[in-house]
């Protein structure tokens, strides 16, 4: 009996040990965890884009992924459509740098793909806003472009919507589109 006494507080002090460094890793995982939410929600808050050729606002509500090399600027919703469009952004926005080309071939190439053209706009200083829709795979999306020549460049800005959200983002839209200056 007098061992079994002697063993039960030593086998509580060994708990203890276990005990506080477990709940120091607790506590630092929930520091970082806060951290990472944080950071995750800031990727969503409006911010001015500036680089050598041109300036854009990027709306709340959008994040500018990082596997984005073969474009100037991209920046998607994080939510997606409902049913058949469940695959696919409620926005994604584009800059495609075409050195080389003109206006009206990068234009050209547009209303190629392009279901229907909704509106066209000639724009001061060699630039255009082009309102077109398509169709990919069963799924109706409404694009507006503003397309800037400058120095044997187009930069084509395109902000592409699922139709059936574009309304509830046209705010964003619209802030993309009046923000992007080319310098």
């Amino acid at each position: 009996m007098l061992r079994a006494a002697n063993w039960q507080p030593r086998r509580a002090a060994n708990n203890m040990e276990i005990l506080i460094p477990g709940l120091a890793l607790v506590a630092l995982m929930v520091y970082v965890s806060t951290r990472i939410k944080r950071s995750a929600a800031k990727a969503f808050d409006e911010e001015i884009v500036e680089t050598d050729e041109f300036t854009i606002t990027k709306p709340e509500g959008l994040f500018i992924p990082t596997d984005a090399t073969d474009l100037a600027f991209a920046a998607y919703s994080k939510d997606f459509g409902t049913g058949e469009a469940g695959s696919v952004r409620q926005v994604t926005t584009e800059l495609r740098v075409h050195d080389g080309n003109t206006l009206e071939s990068v234009r050209d190439g547009i209303v190629a793909v392009a279901s229907k053209v909704v509106s066209e706009q000639h724009l001061a200083g060699g630039s255009m806003i082009l309102e077109t829709e398509l169709s990919e795979n069963g799924v109706l999306l409404e694009a507006e472009r503003r397309l800037v020549e400058k120095e044997g460049k187009v930069f084509e800005l395109a902000v592409t919507a699922l139709s059936e959200t574009k309304g509830a983002q046209q705010r964003g839209i619209d802030t993309l589109l009046a923000s992007f200056e080319v310098k």
